[in-house]
């Protein structure tokens, strides 16, 4: 009888026991994952980063750089070297009709909205390049696309200000479909070009609108 009781004694002790190690582990889980829900967008954490980076006080101050401030710079080194401007969304969204706008995303990704009023004309992720700089093969870069299509989309004012965004993840390397297209279009002689931070990604994390209409592209397919 003695031993029945200790068994039973030992039993409501380890039902106890995993009850207090459940509890403090189920706390812990949530404790770790709340930081996770509040942490920014990436693409939010990277347009103001790019805007700290553009703010003489805050590049002074800069200590250790983050990744994310470390993506920036990398947007702006390159477009810096490349000849091309840089515009983060809310500065777009304010003066959308001021701006040619083309979407170079994967054909197809239409389906999931695009920013009102833009054109698409996909590019590859990455240019090539024979030398730093030099781009030479258009059929390869444009995805077979027409090089007359591509100027039609940008129009015949040399100087409009055209703006090209595209996902917004790529960075380093490949460096991102909107960049291959910005150094085909300087190469094409067009000198008021700006590429938007973040992408479409920061442009829906903006909250900004979107359209689902379906493009010129692909109308007709």
């Amino acid at each position: 009888m003695p031993t029945h009781t200790t068994t039973k004694k030992r039993l409501k002790l380890f039902v106890i026991a995993f009850a207090i190690i459940f509890g403090v582990a189920t706390i812990l889980l949530f404790y770790f994952k709340a930081p996770s829900e509040t942490t920014p967008n990436k693409y939010i954490a990277l347009t103001q980063a790019y805007l700290n980076l553009t703010n003489t006080t805050n590049q002074a101050n800069q200590a250790q750089p983050s990744s994310t401030q470390e993506d920036a710079l990398a947007l702006i080194q390159r477009a810096k070297s490349s000849g091309y401007e840089l515009i983060d969304s809310h500065t777009l969204a304010q003066n959308l009709d001021s701006f040619v706008i083309i979407a170079t995303l994967p054909r197809g990704i239409y389906n999931l909205g695009l920013i009102p009023g833009a054109k698409h004309f996909g590019f590859a992720k990455s240019p090539s390049l024979q030398e730093v700089g030099k781009i030479d093969q258009w059929a390869q870069d444009a995805l077979n696309r027409s090089q007359q299509e591509f100027i039609e989309f940008l129009g015949t004012q040399k100087d409009a200000k055209i703006v090209f965004y595209d996902e917004g993840d790529d960075i380093f390397a490949p460096v991102g479909s909107a960049h291959t297209a910005l150094l085909w279009a300087k190469s094409l002689g067009y000198t008021n070009l700006y590429r938007l931070v973040g992408g479409f990604g920061a442009w829906k994390a903006d909250g900004n609108p979107i359209s689902t209409q379906k493009p010129h592209c692909c109308e007709v397919e």
